[in-house]
């Protein structure tokens, strides 16, 4: 991402990357990526649950399932594009924790809306988290963190949304439609502002967008087949793991120019620990 978006050697390949990378250039990334991505799904989606067209033919009909999904897909959107933005201005390792800080704003919205009322537990996992948030952002400007705060709070209005439509979609037919969604807003967005690059440029960007498109591909299949085998609790307790898998990533692999401040790891590792005991906490109520 961070190569697609500024430039810089990586894995040996030179990239030349673009003068800036705003949200417009993120679009059309995701755009590349869903292009891939969304096609893949409809064919994956029926091996892993049988019913899907069934259940994506009821939330069509169901206009309180149909808004809450359209609602979803909208914030899943944002999130996405934001993300892609402050991955390449910032870079993964800090936007990725930044991402998964969204429980911050999730919790007490579930509280609010379900009357789900957090324990002793979730206040001290939430003071951790916010912490971790404070360790990762005091190097950076608060103008350049941005784009990634903005990105967790549209992630964390989409769990929100989604938990208020969990009892009626299953989560396979629910992501196939807001992956539509996502499809349509980047779409009408890129035809609003198309993208402009030079010749040069042109296969590295195509080329990287339909390559994050395979690896996300990739990504949703083995994310669906847990929610199949184990749940979607446990899934997400192996997901809660992404923030500090993220950074160690880019430190081994995108060099020393992309690595954390050593003031930001306990951070990330805050986050971490935060995500997983949130995980645990809710598995254990099962």
């Amino acid at each position: 991402m961070r190569g697609l978006s500024l430039g810089g050697n990586y894995f040996g390949l030179a990239l030349t990357g673009l003068d800036s990378f705003s949200f417009f250039n993120a679009n059309a990334l995701l755009w590349l990526q869903l292009v891939v991505l969304v096609p893949i799904l409809a064919l994956l989606a029926p091996q892993i649950y049988r019913s899907v067209w069934r259940d994506v033919g009821q939330s069509l009909r169901s206009m309180p399932r149909l808004f809450a999904l359209i609602g979803g897909g909208v914030f899943y959107f944002f999130a996405q594009v934001l993300l892609f933005q402050a991955a390449g201005t910032l870079g993964p390792a800090t936007a990725a924790p930044l991402l998964f800080s969204y429980p911050l704003l999730a919790v007490p919205l579930l509280w609010w809306l379900n009357g789900d009322r957090p324990n002793i537990l979730r206040a001290v996992v939430m003071l951790a988290m916010a912490m971790g948030v404070v360790l990762l952002l005091r190097p950076l400007s608060l103008a350049s963190l941005a784009v990634a705060l903005l990105s967790a709070i549209a992630f964390a209005l989409y769990v929100v949304t989604n938990s208020l439509n969990n009892r009626q979609s299953h989560p396979i037919s629910a992501g196939l439609i807001q992956h539509c969604i996502m499809a349509i807003l980047s779409s009408v967005v890129l035809l609003i502002r198309p993208l402009v690059i030079t010749q040069d440029l042109t296969s590295q960007f195509f080329l990287g967008g339909l390559g994050l498109g395979l690896l996300a591909s990739v990504s949703y299949f083995f994310h669906y087949t847990g929610l199949r085998l184990v749940g979607g609790l446990r899934t997400a307790l192996v997901a809660a793991a992404t923030p500090l898998v993220t950074a160690l990533l880019a430190m081994f692999f995108l060099g020393d120019q992309l690595a954390l401040q050593l003031i930001q790891w306990p951070g990330v590792i805050l986050i971490t620990l935060g995500g997983i005991a949130l995980a645990l906490d809710r598995l254990s109520r099962q």
